[in-house]
């Protein structure tokens, strides 16, 4: 089979620039029509309150995995972020004129990029470890409106979210430099050590606006994982023609976080 043109598969590489285009052919579509709503489009007329709506989010996921350096472990940390995507639905259950819940189905790609230091075979090394963790989210948040005004309206979000990992991945790389030689040390699988659940606190706030009798928003939010993962750092050094040698390091006790910055609609 064929490999894909170079230009497809840098473009597929960018998940950001993915969500940036979908962000943008939104609000293309959303934008002109703003002006054409009335006020109290969606309110119930019989309770005075808004309707239960719904509506879908696409964006940007900037995650990483944060921890508390220990002096009594054997390793130093230094970790990057991982642009991915969140994309879903979810569903608004008004209590109040200002005051709701939301619950939320997600897709989320999670992870970092790490430069691990440890000592294989009693030599310091630095591993350039990339892990990937996408999960399905399902966070339940309270909503509140601090502001309403004709043509905008800003709240905050807050609550927790239960995640099951869908997906994961392990690559690491590094050389082991000893007086004499050199070795290079790999890894390359999945992640089974992680459990596949994950309970995360959420908050953020947003911006939204009517569009075509609908609403159109503009949101950020913030998530921290409560449990600390056992990521993986094991690595495999190559020993003679065809065999390898395990070195089981210590895993890495971290949580996951993400920045999250959507662009939706509320229907």
């Amino acid at each position: 089979m064929p490999e894909p043109p170079a230009n497809i598969l840098a473009f597929a590489d960018r998940p950001w620039l993915i969500a940036i285009i979908a962000m943008v052919l939104i609000a293309a579509v959303a934008l002109p029509a703003a002006s054409a709503d009335p006020p109290g489009a969606m309110v119930n007329p019989q309770t005075g309150l808004a309707r239960m709506t719904g509506g879908f989010k696409v964006g940007l996921s900037l995650s990483q995995h944060q921890g508390v350096e220990d002096p009594r472990l054997p390793y130093t940390v230094d970790s990057e972020y991982r642009q991915g995507i969140a994309v879903g639905a979810f569903l608004q259950l008004p209590v109040t004129e200002r005051f709701g819940l939301q619950q939320e189905v997600l897709y989320v790609q999670k992870g970092s990029r790490q430069a691990i230091g440890v000592e294989i075979l009693d030599i310091p090394t630095t591993l350039d470890v990339v892990y990937d963790l996408d999960y399905l989210e399902i966070p339940l948040l309270l909503r509140y409106v601090w502001l309403r005004g004709r043509r905008l309206d800003a709240y905050s979000l807050g609550g927790f979210a239960f995640a099951l990992k869908v997906k994961d991945h392990y690559r690491l790389r590094g050389l082991v430099v000893g007086e004499e030689d050199q070795a290079p040390v790999r890894a390359d699988a999945a992640m089974d050590e992680v459990d596949i659940f994950d309970f995360a606190f959420v908050y953020g706030m947003g911006l939204e606006m009517p569009v075509w009798g609908k609403r159109l928003f503009l949101e950020y939010r913030f998530s921290l994982s409560l449990d600390r993962l056992p990521l993986p750092t094991y690595a495999y050094v190559p020993f003679g023609a065809d065999e390898e040698i395990l070195i089981e390091n210590e895993p890495v006790p971290l949580r996951n976080q993400a920045h999250g910055i959507l662009l939706g609609i509320r229907f």
